[in-house]
């Protein structure tokens, strides 16, 4: 019996009609004698919503009970599904994720998967049914409600696939898969068949949204095949390969090529003396930061401007003052093999971005990174897409 994970992001389980589809689906797929293991994450903007009761009751809510609330997301959504699935005279079962095993360590908020011990996920398979997973969460060494932070659930999924030795993990999501660029700023870019672990790694870790960085470093890790598709239609998506991907033999054999264009904006830039008390707090570190940069003893943190208020908290209660913000600034990133070694590229690259006030590169083997104000992240998503995307 092969084993399949899927997992199903918030907009994909975001109403009860689209649970509903989603479990008629799963019904023939049931029935060709595949294990399903199904991770959900909360309903779109269940978290959001959860989030701002919290937050409207204490400015600084304690992350454990934080935790405690957010949870309760991921649990009416596999509750509801388990319920469709009865329906469509499928037997199954639902788990949070302290009941199937994810160990954590105790960092509330942001915890990282110390190991996993899904033994019923087993037992439950092996009466035919299917498993209905809470994803996004975990249970600490210490017994305590863990939540794994921003795209938890996708970290779940794969952390899940890894231990069962699942034949494949699918993300289901509402785009149809890794595209070269924001459909929403592209029209009709490229909907990539395959890309390899390092390349989607590098995407997410400029800001593409399709999936998780940690979930892609677990995929690396252990070898989980995993493909991204559409909840709404169930078609092929893009397969990411950890294996060499075979490319078309008519291209130039070393010109550079992009593979695709993330961005990240809405992001808030720190400039921070690096002091003994700053080192201090970075060891016992807890949020969610997108990039970070330490040069001649000034600490530059970028974070989205929705964890501002946070780290302020945090600067300020381990008495670090005197640190100054820029607000409204984007990272745009074009990635592909090589393009941080080539100076013709970024020289090409800084061209068409002329007119966009580009502040700083920052160039790795993979990627050429693009800092600029966030008022210019469509024109130059599209811009770069059009000069060396769109047509190669």
């Amino acid at each position: 019996m092969a084993i399949i994970v899927k997992k199903f992001g918030g907009t994909s389980v975001g109403s009860t009609e689209l649970i509903r589809n989603i479990a008629h689906k799963l019904a023939a797929e049931y029935h060709s004698g595949d294990g399903l293991v199904l991770v959900v994450s909360a309903m779109a903007k269940t978290t959001d919503e959860l989030f701002g009761l919290a937050y409207g009751i204490s400015k600084h809510p304690s992350r454990r009970e934080l935790d405690m609330l957010l949870t309760a997301g991921e649990r009416i959504s596999m509750s509801l599904l388990s319920l469709a699935l009865m329906e469509e005279g499928i037997s199954c079962i639902s788990f949070t994720g302290s009941q199937c095993g994810i160990i954590t360590d105790d960092k509330h908020g942001n915890a990282r998967i110390l190991k996993v011990n899904a033994f019923r996920i087993h037992e439950e398979l092996a009466k035919g049914k299917v498993v209905i997973v809470a994803g996004f969460q975990g249970v600490s060494t210490a017994k305590e409600i863990t939540t794994l932070g921003r795209g938890g659930s996708d970290t779940s999924a794969v952390a899940l696939a890894c231990y069962l030795n699942a034949d494949k993990c699918e993300i289901y999501t509402d785009v149809d898969g890794v595209y070269t660029a924001d459909p929403r700023i592209v029209k009709e870019p490229k909907l990539l068949k395959e890309v390899s672990s390092d390349i989607m790694l590098n995407l997410c870790y400029n800001g593409s949204k399709v999936l998780h960085s940690r979930a892609v470093e677990f995929a690396c890790k252990y070898g989980v095949q995993v493909e991204i598709k559409s909840s709404f239609t169930f078609a092929p998506g893009t397969m990411i390969k950890t294996e060499k991907i075979e490319n078309n033999k008519e291209d130039k054999m070393e010109e550079r090529v992009v593979t695709a264009i993330a961005h990240k904006d809405n992001l808030t830039r720190y400039s921070i003396a690096y002091t003994e008390q700053m080192q201090e707090a970075l060891t016992d570190w807890h949020l969610e930061v997108f990039k970070y940069h330490l040069d001649r003893g000034v600490l530059e943190l970028f974070a989205e401007t929705k964890y501002v208020t946070e780290i302020d908290y945090v600067l300020e209660s381990k008495g670090i003052k005197g640190f100054s913000k820029d607000y409204d600034l984007c990272f745009v990133s074009l990635t592909g093999l090589g393009l941080g070694y080539d100076p013709a590229f970024l020289g090409k690259c800084m061209e068409v971005c002329t007119p966009f006030k580009v502040m700083r590169t920052i160039c790795t083997e993979k990627s050429v990174e693009l800092l600029m104000p966030a008022a210019w992240v469509k024109e130059a998503v599209y811009a770069l897409h059009k000069a060396f995307v769109k047509d190669k």
